[in-house]
């Protein structure tokens, strides 16, 4: 009972902190300069995708469980995609792709191409081919590689953006002028602190409860876990959206996936044991092509609604987007 008490408790704080750190972000989007599409694309993105490091590298070095860590990455990632479908749904009778910039498409894209390298390198494995440094898969250290570049040229395409936007139209105007940088620093600091602590937390929490029911070595449990760490981006994106700020929650998901994609790079730099690729099972390479599908899902969504005049509550992609997760799911379950 006490269990079960703690992981309510543990939900509303997550919830709770979650809708600040939203609020706090946009703050700091403003301080900053550099726009809702950075802050929650690359720093929001990295706060709520941490619970999942520290939880992977235990499952991997303590565990000794690379499997279920790489597992729960690649899940995270087709999770926060079937978000995006509901969150299309539920946000307003306008298309929530429609609302989001174009230019997030770059995110996207950069995401794409890391799932991709992902997917080979399993491919690479199952036949045989394994490319290491040491004892570091040649994929991981790309993808590390490729999440720097990204972060790069998000960084670079956003400040081209905004500088253009400024010398085109009039600037925008800001509305938290009467809070200090420092403050606004120090707020999203402690919030994201208090962010991951909880995450981490209520992972454990999930791991507790599947063991008590049972549940642990199931695709139930599994699925339980996954929505436990993801629970961060969830909260956060629909502050978003509540805040006006759809660029915000919209670049939260697909930097998400950016993150959780370098992370399984990290996965393997802890791995001591080996090539952790040689410890992937070979239906996650599943996993990866759904989750590229449903990125070039997002990716046609978002260049087809900023020139359609479509106003309906449920849009094509964010059915597909949610028929595609639970068809995955699906045939993951019986594979």
């Amino acid at each position: 009972m006490f269990l079960f008490l703690q992981v309510i408790v543990c939900f509303l704080a997550v919830i709770a902190v979650g809708m600040r750190l939203s609020q706090s972000a946009d703050v700091v989007a403003e301080k900053t300069g550099l726009g809702r599409t950075w802050v929650g694309g690359l720093l929001l993105s990295g706060v709520t995708s941490l619970p999942e490091l520290a939880t992977g590298v235990s499952a991997v070095t303590v565990l000794n469980a690379p499997d279920l860590a790489a597992g729960a990455i690649l899940g995270s990632c087709l999770f926060n995609l079937m978000i995006l479908g509901l969150l299309d749904i539920f946000s307003g009778r306008e298309p929530l792709l429609k609302r989001a910039p174009v230019g997030l498409g770059l995110a996207a894209s950069l995401g794409c191409a890391m799932l991709g390298v992902t997917a080979a390198g399993m491919l690479f494995t199952q036949q045989g081919i394994s490319l290491t440094l040491g004892w570091v898969g040649v994929p991981s250290l790309l993808l590390i590689l490729l999440y720097i570049v990204s972060a790069k040229m998000m960084t670079q395409f956003e400040m081209r953006r905004r500088a253009a936007a400024i010398l085109e139209a009039e600037p925008e105007a800001l509305q938290y002028q009467h809070i200090k940088r420092g403050q606004a620093y120090l707020n999203f600091t402690l919030l994201a602190i208090a962010t991951v602590v909880l995450g981490v937390w209520l992972a454990y929490l999930g791991d507790q409860v599947s063991a008590v029911t049972g549940l642990r070595q199931s695709f139930i449990g599994a699925l339980l876990l996954a929505g436990a760490t993801s629970l961060p981006e969830v909260v956060v994106s629909v502050e978003a959206i509540r805040m006006n700020a759809v660029e915000m929650a919209v670049s939260n998901l697909f930097g998400s996936n950016l993150w959780n994609l370098a992370i399984l790079g990290i996965y393997d730099v802890v791995y001591l044991k080996g090539n952790l690729w040689l410890e992937i099972s070979d239906v996650h390479l599943l996993t990866a092509i759904i989750a590229m599908i449903m990125t070039s899902v997002a990716i046609a969504g978002l260049i087809y609604h900023a020139v359609s005049r479509t106003q309906i509550y449920v849009t094509w992609d964010g059915l597909t987007l949610i028929a595609l997760y639970i068809g995955g799911m699906y045939i993951i379950y019986r594979s």
